[in-house]
């Protein structure tokens, strides 16, 4: 059982550093959306999310995370597009 707390408690420091950078992600999230609205560029590039995909795969290094990563990076990228179009309305 102390092992299971030990990993639980990992998991937990783990979720710490994955709400910051999220957190950082979605501040310059909205930093990009200035300089889309600036340059009159759309909020939806899908050539963007491609790459970013790609990337997210390559950095893994862990071809059997490989869905779940693009799953997860999706759904950030999506939320990311509405952070952009609330702060642009």
């Amino acid at each position: 059982m102390a092992e299971l707390t030990n990993l639980r408690a990992r998991i937990d420091e783990v979720d710490q550093e994955l709400v910051q950078a999220l957190v950082k992600r979605y501040d310059l999230v909205l930093q990009v959306a200035r300089a889309k609205q600036a340059s009159g560029r759309a909020v939806f590039d899908p050539e963007r999310e491609k790459q970013v995909l790609a990337k997210v795969n390559r950095l893994a290094g862990r071809p059997e995370y490989g869905r779940a990563l693009e799953a997860v990076y999706q759904e950030i990228m999506d939320q990311a597009k509405e952070l952009e179009r609330d702060f642009l309305a």
